[in-house]
């Protein structure tokens, strides 16, 4: 499979992730605990996406490993507090 279509695949993929976490997040809307979970699995979905779109362009290094944790915690902690 050719570089540009196996990377827009993967992106697609990481769309539909998202997506099902927002529908989830907003469909239980009065169940915090739930929607914190599914914030939290989203962070990581997000960190192993990452590590294996790296894996596969084989650019990954220690900081771009990092930059995912970085961002999935910052981003984890941000939606979390709005949800309080």
């Amino acid at each position: 499979m050719k570089k540009p279509i196996r990377s827009l695949l993967d992106y697609l993929l990481l769309t539909i992730l998202v997506s099902v976490a927002i529908i989830l997040t907003l469909y239980f809307n009065g169940n915090k605990l739930f929607q914190q979970v599914v914030v939290i699995g989203l962070s990581i979905l997000y960190i192993v996406w990452g590590i294996l779109h790296h894996l596969k362009e084989k650019t990954l290094r220690a900081q771009i490993v990092l930059e995912y944790v970085l961002f999935g915690l910052l981003g984890s902690l941000v939606v979390i507090g709005l949800l309080k």
